[in-house]
């Protein structure tokens, strides 16, 4: 049944439940492995060397573990909070609230603020160097900002078509350029010992292993769309471990063309230091105009992962805003049936990010731009936010998974899944980074600090809405389980391990 235009708005839901696996799958591909490929595999390559390949490899392995973890929640609950609604549902409200909380921030940190400011010193290389335009990284960040929360203010569908479209023409310089290096046999011919830890060490390639988990951070932002989505149930496990299939080809297609490409010994020490590695490629074997385009997409994909991470923002704000938990005036919606609300604090929370790239001067003792280093900081400090949550959901699915059939199996994956965040922290931590780059952890720290102040205010002052908290997401939009040996109780959302009716 059709809803009248501003019925929405009244009623404090988002749109009909129209949305396919393509649109969740857009979604989850929005989230940056053009952007990724770009910038983030020379940080890999910074210790893995010549075995970076091997690590994304085995990194994958770890990603796809967390996507398994993350169709455990999937095919059971669906609803605009996510990971919030899994945890609530899963566990117990109160675990949830504290993830939420969590998570709502990380995706602040990393897409609700931290990537205008990439978007921003993206842009503002790009126009200065290819066009001799000189206006300001952060007016740059701004309009990053107002084209990210316009799209989805006007609609989810409208946003993940521009997301969809961007990363479709994003995708297709880097894969030129992948298989000219390869064709060409890069700087010393094509081979296979990239893969053969004998090249560094199995030390270097777990250390590589750690970061390139880093590549998939976002990948279960699909998650948000499961209370627009016509079969969440199916649509948000394929788009989740899909996208996470389609992003290790091509981050191995890259990665393996960038090793050969830049060669073993002194040309991987290019590659780790190059703030952009593929356009070097690009610029040695294709030419000129390719690290022109390549330069291009980069920034082209940073909008695609702000729109995003706007999208799935905006909806964990709006679901913890109905259910009482933040101030209800940010459970508005608009004509268009998107969260006006959360919209809002992404707009607000943007403004701060650029303010903070502008105000700080972190960046000298790095050696850095200061924007850049606000970047890296805020990037940081929401991957240790996020990776926190992926944790809790692992252990969380444990629970869930252990009665079921071939639980042995998927025991093993899940644990796998909750090793890859414990592992991306010790390597991240082990040891402690210098200044500024503690700055990352020392910002999640005091935002995990001020989450538990949060929950307990609400235990007690208003313990009832923990107690009901993400009631939305079994009441309106219950999933049962696809797993036979799971029964489902109609309307409450809870999975009942027992024989089936």
């Amino acid at each position: 049944m059709s809803t009248p235009e501003g019925t929405a708005a009244a009623t404090g839901q988002l749109g009909e439940r129209r949305l396919t696996t393509i649109h969740a799958i857009g979604q989850s591909l929005a989230v940056g492995p053009i952007f990724s490929a770009g910038l983030l595999t020379g940080l890999v390559a910074s210790v893995a060397g010549f075995n970076t390949p091997l690590s994304v490899v085995l990194g994958t392995i770890g990603a796809l573990a967390l996507g398994y973890v993350i169709s455990v929640f999937a095919k059971r609950y669906a609803g605009a909070g996510a990971m919030y609604e899994y945890l609530a549902r899963g566990a117990s409200p109160d675990v949830g609230v504290v993830g939420a909380g969590m998570y709502s921030l990380g995706l602040l940190f990393l897409g609700g603020g931290g990537v205008f400011i990439g978007i921003g010193f993206l842009a503002d290389a790009f126009f200065t160097q290819h066009l001799s335009i000189d206006i300001a990284w952060w007016i740059w960040g701004l309009i990053g900002l107002a084209l990210a929360t316009g799209l989805n203010h006007f609609g989810v569908r409208l946003a993940i078509r521009g997301v969809l479209v961007l990363a479709a023409l994003s995708s297709i310089p880097f894969i030129i350029t992948a298989i000219v290096v390869i064709v060409d046999g890069g700087a010393n011919g094509n081979t296979l010992s990239v893969f053969d830890p004998g090249q560094t060490s199995w030390n270097d390639v777990f250390k590589g292993i750690l970061f390139a988990v880093t590549l998939f951070i976002g990948f279960e932002i699909a998650a948000s769309l499961g209370e627009e989505t016509a079969e969440p149930a199916r649509s948000i496990p394929r788009a989740v471990l899909g996208t996470i299939a389609m992003s290790a080809v091509f981050y191995l297609l890259v990665t393996y063309a960038a090793a050969i490409g830049f060669g073993n010994g002194k040309g991987i020490e290019v590659w780790s230091t190059s703030p952009n590695p593929i356009g070097d490629l690009a610029h040695q074997y294709v030419g000129k105009g390719m690290a022109t385009i390549i330069d291009l997409v980069v920034l082209l994909d940073a909008i695609s992962v702000a729109i995003a991470f706007t999208v799935g923002a905006s909806r964990i704000f709006f679901a913890l805003s109905r259910d009482r938990l933040l101030p209800r005036s940010l459970s508005g919606v608009t004509r268009h049936a998107t969260p006006l609300g959360g919209n809002l604090v992404v707009v607000g929370a943007g403004i701060v990010a650029i303010i903070f790239g502008l105000a700080t001067n972190y960046g000298k003792a790095a050696g850095l731009p200061d924007e850049i280093m606000a970047f890296q900081i805020t990037a940081g400090a929401g991957s240790f936010l996020i990776e926190f949550v992926y944790f809790m959901l692992a252990l969380v699915a444990l629970a869930l998974v252990w009665r079921e059939r071939n639980a042995i199996v998927k025991v093993i994956v899940v644990l796998v899944g909750a090793a890859t965040p414990v592992l991306a922290y010790k390597g991240s931590l082990d040891p402690f980074p210098k200044f500024p780059f503690n700055r990352g952890f020392i910002f999640a720290a005091v935002s995990a600090g001020v989450v538990v102040l949060w929950y307990l205010f609400l235990k007690m002052r208003h313990p009832d809405r923990i107690k009901e908290a993400a009631q939305h997401a079994s009441e309106h939009h219950g999933v049962p389980p696809l797993d036979e040996t799971l029964d489902y109780k109609p309307g409450h959302g809870e999975p009942v391990v027992g024989p089936t009716h």
